[in-house]
């Protein structure tokens, strides 16, 4: 059995709950690092879907991957339960049930959004990863969630699937990169069979956005942060992660060649050393003035 395999079998799960609504925790690699590396990912990304890069993580640094309320087998968070009760979810799991009092910060997409605001609400922070940073919604993205909205309203599942995957992978780049051709399928192929809980977290999750998910950058604290995403990403362009980067005093942007927003899948290697390299190394921050 090879060591990523035994990380997977003795990984335990959590499962908690939070003013009535679960949370669920894995640990992997735990006391390959006194501190731990907390992985929120995209709205989409369950602790399944991310086990492969929490394993990836593993042998380097203790991982906790979360399942926020409203995502994974959480089931549904109703939108009107706002960011802000998804992070005291978090935190009380870390720090009340599970005594963790110092994090590192991973959030990816819809995670970053989570992992920005945690980092306003707690100084329990040691370093913040951001991959795919979305700290507002320009109107086009607007007007483009509430048209996938309305097609999920009219059972258009197929309308549905090619817009979304229009978003998370470039159009273009698919035209002539086959491994992101190969996600964007991939892609299409899961949302067009997601089950109708599925789709209900992506409607309440997404009118959450819609909702609350505007970010003051003026008010991020003075933490070591590392933001990336894909140089062709199209649906969290390099310009707002730079924006994103920039709010930091102490910070520095990273863009993953040959990739857009499904950077994890188009250049794996790469998105494991650029996080654990934000993790880790000493790395050299650009000094905001």
């Amino acid at each position: 059995m090879s060591s990523l395999s035994s990380f997977s079998v003795s990984s335990p799960m959590h499962r908690f709950t939070y003013k009535g609504f679960p949370i669920h925790i894995k640990e992997y690699g735990k006391g390959n690092s006194d501190i731990p590396l907390v992985f929120i990912g995209g709205a989409f990304q369950n602790i399944s879907q991310i086990e492969k890069l929490s394993l990836a993580f593993a042998p380097k640094t203790w991982v906790i991957a979360v399942d926020t309320p409203g995502n994974g087998e959480t089931g549904v968070l109703p939108n009107n339960y706002l960011f802000d009760f998804v992070c005291n979810a978090i935190n009380h799991s870390l720090v009340e049930e599970m005594g963790v009092d110092r994090i590192n910060l991973l959030g990816c997409s819809y995670g970053s959004i989570i992992a920005m605001r945690y980092a306003q609400m707690f100084p329990n922070i040691d370093r913040l990863l951001l991959g795919a940073a979305m700290d507002s919604l320009p109107e086009d993205l607007e007007y483009e969630f509430n048209r996938l909205l309305f097609l999920l309203e009219w059972n258009k599942r197929e309308e549905f699937a090619e817009g979304f995957t229009n978003l998370l992978t470039n159009p273009t780049l698919r035209m002539t990169n086959r491994l992101c051709k190969l996600t964007g399928l991939k892609l299409k192929h899961a949302l067009l069979h997601s089950d109708d809980g599925i789709i209900e977290q992506f409607i309440h999750n997404t009118r959450r956005i819609l909702t609350d998910g505007t970010t003051d950058l003026s008010l991020m604290p003075d933490i070591e942060t590392v933001v990336f995403t894909g140089e062709y990403d199209s649906f969290t362009p390099p310009e707002s992660n730079k924006r994103v980067a920039n709010a930091f005093k102490r910070s520095r942007y990273v863009s993953i060649a040959n990739a857009d927003h499904m950077f994890h899948v188009e250049q794996f290697r790469k998105t494991v050393d650029t996080i654990l390299g934000g993790v880790l190394d000493p790395i050299k921050l650009h000094i905001a003035a």
